[in-house]
């Protein structure tokens, strides 16, 4: 390639950068530490999809991207789901990318999302790699990569089609704080704590009376419940001796050997929504019991202090 070819493609890549960013309106997402080294905010960004699932990233065509390389059918949504998300009017949702986490709004409402720090991060990262996951050269670009996640903050919106008859649902205000999580005041309605122990046959155990012992005392089909052989190798080669799910009013959390991992946010409000948003997209009769359920059971998880230990052979 040319120098003259290069300087216009150099310039057509930065006029197509600057066209996306005016295109995205609206002020870069906030990010705590603005005095550190390397900051990265940028404002919202919008790509719709149609009906066959083809994105439009900040309305350039398809044919404009193609230009630089870009073959946006190659990260084209499946028509199927574009389709029910129409007929469940779920018209847009929003992931925005901050120092303490990833914020979902669903139609501009708040979800259940994931939180984190620098050092749960690294601790997912290692947790992935020891399990092969990801691959351990991947392990080494990641951990690099952390201390740049802690200090981007980033605003996708994927927008689908809605319905004629359908009122619009204007995107979330970007000029309003993000609300924090309040917790429930209320004391639990229940207290759940299990340590559960994993045998060299991969057979749990609660308090030294395993699956194998009640599938010798008549519940044969209990006899084949616990975790293969090929998991139980793969756990010792990881050199994961326990898992920890913790629940509380705030979220729901994680520990690998007593490392914590990126938790899930949630509370009370959180859950209901949740449940909202399963009834809304499983809309039909055939699902009127499982809504039952899910708007029964996941807003009473905020209240349920819950603490369960999975243990595994060394």
């Amino acid at each position: 390639m040319s120098l003259f070819k290069r300087l216009l493609f150099l310039v057509l890549i930065l006029s197509l950068f600057g066209s996306v960013l005016a295109a995205c309106g609206g002020e870069p997402v906030p990010v705590k530490d603005t005095e550190a080294d390397f900051v990265l905010a940028l404002p919202r960004l919008v790509v719709d999809i149609d009906e066959n699932g083809v994105p439009t990233v900040a309305g350039l065509s398809p044919e404009l991207l193609a230009l630089l390389g870009v073959d946006v059918k190659q990260f084209a949504m499946d028509p199927r789901v574009v389709t029910w998300f129409t007929q469940a009017n779920i018209q847009h949702i929003e992931l925005v990318q901050k120092d303490d986490g990833i914020y979902v709004f669903v139609n501009g409402v708040l979800m259940p999302h994931l939180g984190w720090n620098s050092n749960e991060l690294e601790n997912m990262t290692d947790a992935m790699a020891k399990l092969g996951v990801i691959k351990p050269e991947f392990q080494t670009i990641i951990r690099f990569l952390v201390p740049f996640i802690q200090h981007t903050g980033l605003n996708v919106v994927l927008r689908f089609p809605k319905q004629p008859t359908v009122e619009e649902i204007p995107l979330r205000d970007v000029d309003e704080p993000i609300e924090m999580v309040v917790a429930s005041s209320e004391e639990p309605m229940a207290i759940l704590k299990a340590r559960v122990v994993f045998d060299e046959t991969g057979a749990p155990s609660i308090l030294g009376l395993s699956t194998r012992d009640l599938a010798d005392a008549g519940l044969a089909g209990l006899r084949n419940v616990g975790l293969t052989q090929e998991t139980l190798q793969k756990m010792k080669e990881a050199g994961i001796q326990k898992i920890t799910i913790q629940t509380t009013p705030n979220g729901l959390i994680f520990w690998i050997n007593d490392e914590q991992l990126p938790y899930v946010v949630w509370n009370d409000e959180y859950l209901n929504r949740a449940a909202d948003l399963y009834a809304q997209l499983y809309f039909t009769p055939q699902y009127e019991l499982q809504r039952e359920l899910v708007k029964t059971i996941l807003p009473a998880l905020a209240r349920i202090e819950g603490e369960i230990t999975l243990e595994f052979p060394q």
